[in-house]
């Protein structure tokens, strides 16, 4: 009988142990969840000095670290690095903010910058959705608690720890860590993260700062990153220091000095920091044998002499890293220059109809004032299918940025049209399609002008007015004078735009007029409208909707000649490969855009960065984003075209699976790949 009174006592207490554990645990992620908008104030406008030093080590490296953005710089020479910066940082809000760097010092070759993703783990930004910029879903947001599994433990002084893994699997968007936290109130004091994202492992140690808007920001932050790929093995460990005592006028941007970041360096370099500066010394500043000794701890043998230059070899590899395989900048206070690397297999691109393709961006701008300024932004790719050159050169110029008041010409050949008219002429006239097929009779080359005007006169509204030039050109030309036929045709249209956006978060509104003229050396008339809508709508989770249907319609047209619509047409120069919200049709025929007098289409995507393949073991562990897709279409002559799709992202690449139908019967499949390998970086 004492035997079971006993065990009853015994599960009393520990269930009582149990619901009081349980609510401590509630309790204290309900005050976490909370803590961002009880007690911290606004951060608009909240200034920082940050001093970071990074120590960078190339434990293995082979060519492979050539090819890989921002690594080029230490893809030779020195195995181990020291880089100091001294920045103001300035918050328009916790994750929006201005990095204006002031004192930068490192004993990279040219005083180059390296791994240049890293900057993003300065700020976590622990209480927000993702922890940094748009990945990395955070354990302390509400919203993510379905992610997460936690365990806390009570502490003396009013403090607790606070375990949290992934619930499911372990993913590159989950972290796992711990955390101290006061309970009265929920502020994070201190925490620590380990995750992988982006070929990167990180493991993070934040001290966060006092009350207010610095409890949101860390004090002292020590994170240490370790990279492999393809037999490269590199490793960094930085420190960021917020707060600095010492603040500098605004004017100053000094690379190079010495003797400035000495003078602002909050904390000590450690013992293997100052040594590498030694070794540095001894080469471009000689310095007294004994201070070049310290770095025998460091490399376990005295060094080697300075080695003579080879300025040739040197000069050679520059030009092959500047120019093939980084991008290229170059800035000053009135605008840049920019080219998107040669080599880049980001720009690489393949579908199921046009095969593989590849581009390069280049960019300029001048800026006269804080208002006005001049950019040209041209784009040229390649088609392997159809051995096309394609090119788009905009030039505009900001005359009143506030009102969006602008300026543009575009010039390009984008887009290469149908006209299945022509062919049915030549077959009427020549009473039988013998020897038509495969000429490429109906395929022309557009060569496109637009000159226009943009103005925002009130907040939700704005209207763009102008003309648009076409010169289409036959795809076979001696074909076409074979039957006689002309071998380009010329369109000239004055234009009209509206966009309407009622509020601020509301669906953008768009309605699109043409009306082409007829004269000497042009021969299409037409009158075209188009109206549009398109939505994309920020979820919790950092999930997106994107909605958009639109449709347009041809009120005259004296020849059915190349139904061109502004809103629906097969771009060959498209700025992504998602259709999430730009309207494409993946799989639809390209003759099928020009065929119709009048279009009606919608446009659904879901983006979620875990949705079902990312829960998968294994395999799901490296999955970044997943996607689903829905798109309709309405043509003339034709029954209902459906397209059904799903994509993931990954470190490597993006890759999506689309399936078309005619009327729900099915028509083929394809497929989209682009890489995504180093885009952040």
């Amino acid at each position: 009988m004492k035997r079971r009174a006993l065990i009853i006592v015994l599960m009393i207490a520990l269930v009582t142990v149990a619901e009081a554990a349980a609510r401590l645990d509630s309790l204290v992620l309900h005050r976490i969840f909370t803590y961002q908008g009880r007690y911290a104030v606004d951060v608009e406008g909240f200034r920082s000095n940050v001093y970071v030093k990074h120590l960078y080590e190339t434990k293995k490296r082979n060519a492979m670290l050539w090819a890989i953005p921002s690594m080029y710089a230490i893809a030779k020479g020195e195995h181990q690095f020291v880089s100091e910066q001294y920045s103001r940082f300035t918050f328009r809000d916790i994750d929006d903010y201005e990095n204006h760097r002031q004192v930068y010092y490192t004993t990279i070759p040219h005083h180059r910058r390296t791994m240049t993703l890293l900057t993003e783990f300065l700020t976590p930004n622990l209480y927000d959705e993702a922890i940094y910029g748009d990945h990395i879903l955070s354990p302390f947001n509400r919203s993510n608690r379905v992610f997460y599994r936690y365990r806390v433990v009570d502490l003396s002084g009013g403090l607790a720890r606070v375990y949290f893994r992934p619930r499911f699997v372990n993913n590159t968007q989950l972290v796992t860590g711990q955390s101290l936290v006061v309970i009265e109130t929920g502020r994070i004091l201190q925490v620590e993260l380990n995750g992988e994202f982006d070929m990167i492992r990180f493991q993070t140690r934040s001290m966060q700062g006092a009350q207010g808007a610095k409890s949101l920001l860390p004090r002292l932050n020590e994170t240490d990153i370790e990279f492999k790929f393809m037999g490269n093995h590199i490793t960094s460990h930085f420190e960021a220091v917020f707060d600095c005592p010492v603040t500098l006028p605004d004017s100053v941007n000094v690379k190079g000095n010495r003797l400035l970041i000495d003078s602002v360096r909050p904390i000590s370099l450690s013992d293997r920091e100052q040594a590498i500066y030694n070794y540095y010394d001894s080469i471009h500043r000689p310095q007294p044998k004994d201070s070049v000794a310290l770095l025998q701890p460091l490399n376990d043998s005295t060094p080697s002499p300075p080695r003579r230059h080879d300025y040739l070899k040197e000069i050679g590899w520059d030009l092959i890293g500047e120019n093939l395989i980084r991008s290229l900048r170059t800035s000053s206070e009135n605008g840049y220059v920019k080219l998107s690397p040669i080599i880049n297999p980001q720009y690489l691109s393949y579908s199921h109809r046009k095969g593989f393709s590849y581009k390069l961006k280049l960019g300029a701008r001048y800026n006269f004032s804080d208002r006005m300024s001049l950019s040209f932004n041209p784009t040229i790719g390649y088609n392997f299918k159809i051995h096309k050159l394609y090119f788009t050169a905009p030039f505009r110029f900001d005359f009143d940025r506030e009102h969006e008041g602008h300026a543009d010409i575009v010039w390009g050949n984008g887009n290469r049209i149908t006209n299945s008219t022509v062919v049915d002429e030549i077959i009427a006239e020549q009473g039988s399609d013998e020897g038509i097929e495969g000429k490429d009779l109906d395929r022309f080359d557009d060569l496109h002008l637009r000159v226009s005007g943009n103005y925002r006169p009130l907040r939700w509204l704005s209207f763009e007015t102008g003309f648009v030039f076409h010169k289409r050109q036959s795809a076979n030309v001696a074909a076409m004078r074979q039957y006689d036929k002309p071998t380009e045709y010329r369109s000239l249209a004055p234009m009209l735009s509206l966009k309407i956006r009622p509020w601020e978060h509301a669906p953008l509104f768009s309605i699109d007029y043409e009306r082409g003229l007829k004269g000497e050396n042009i021969d299409l008339a037409y009158e075209q409208w188009e109206a549009d809508g398109s939505l994309k709508y920020k979820m919790v989770r950092m999930q997106t909707l994107n909605m958009r249907v639109g449709g347009g319609i041809y009120t005259r047209k004296d020849k059915n000649y190349f139904m061109d619509f502004s809103n629906f047409r097969d771009e060959n120069l498209p700025e992504g490969w998602e259709d999430d919200w730009t309207g494409n049709f993946q799989l639809l025929s390209s003759r099928l855009y020009n065929s119709s007098k009048y279009y009606l289409r919608g446009n659904v995507s879901y983006e979620s960065p875990l949705l079902l393949f990312s829960l998968v073991p294994l395999v799901g562990r490296y999955v970044e984003r997943e996607r689903a897709y829905v798109s309709t279409l309405f043509i003339a002559h034709t029954r209902p075209y459906t397209e059904w799709g799903y994509g993931f992202t990954c470190r490597y690449f993006s890759m999506g699976f689309f399936a078309s139908f005619f009327n729900l019967k099915y028509e083929e499949v394809g497929a989209k790949f682009t890489f995504e390998l180093f885009r952040r970086w």
